[in-house]
């Protein structure tokens, strides 16, 4: 018996201690990405969204809720600094998938709440560090966003706040996000 409890808990913080590391990995990148993304240094071509807008028109089904699967544009200045899959989950937990080198980490997590008006509140605390693996603080991502188009469109806005290590605000990046809901075909 204490063989079996032994091996289970062996397993069992293995597992942890696996997921730990690939959280951490996914949170040091997302700095980097957001970083480059407010320097205007990573700006993506949007070849999912066109392969979206092409699918069937002749979905007529209204959704009121958020949950699902999107595929969204963060925009700032005119210019798409990125795109990327979003997953908006029953519960208030949100996974963010960019279009960014999937060596350096490319899954990011976030929290949402509806907010008054029918919209919809997002928040993502990112570990900012620089390619050399220096640590240069956190990252705030907020969005505040609305459906359109019968539940199958979203838009609103983004602010990226930079924090240096101290906690200190450093600066604020604003745009706008949009998206479409990815459906089943």
């Amino acid at each position: 018996m204490k063989t079996t409890f032994a091996e289970t808990w062996t397993k069992l913080m293995m597992c942890a201690a696996v997921a730990m590391g690939l959280t951490a990995g996914a949170s040091a990148s997302c700095g980097d990405s957001l970083a480059a993304m407010a320097a205007g240094k990573a700006i993506v071509p949007s070849a999912v969204g066109k392969q979206l807008a092409a699918a069937s028109t002749t979905d007529r089904i209204s959704i009121s809720s958020i949950v699902g699967l999107w595929d969204i544009q963060f925009i700032v200045e005119g210019q798409t600094i990125q795109e990327a899959f979003q997953n908006w989950n029953f519960g208030g937990t949100e996974v963010h998938n960019p279009n960014v080198d999937p060596r350096s980490g490319n899954i990011r997590l976030g929290t949402w709440l509806p907010i008054s008006g029918g919209g919809f509140k997002l928040a993502h605390r990112v570990w900012n560090f620089d390619t050399n693996g220096n640590f240069l603080g956190t990252i705030h991502l907020s969005e505040t966003v609305y459906l359109g188009d019968r539940g199958h469109s979203q838009t609103g806005s983004l602010n990226l706040d930079f924090y240096d290590p101290s906690g200190n605000f450093q600066n604020e990046v604003a745009g706008n996000v949009t998206g479409q809901r990815i459906r089943v075909e």
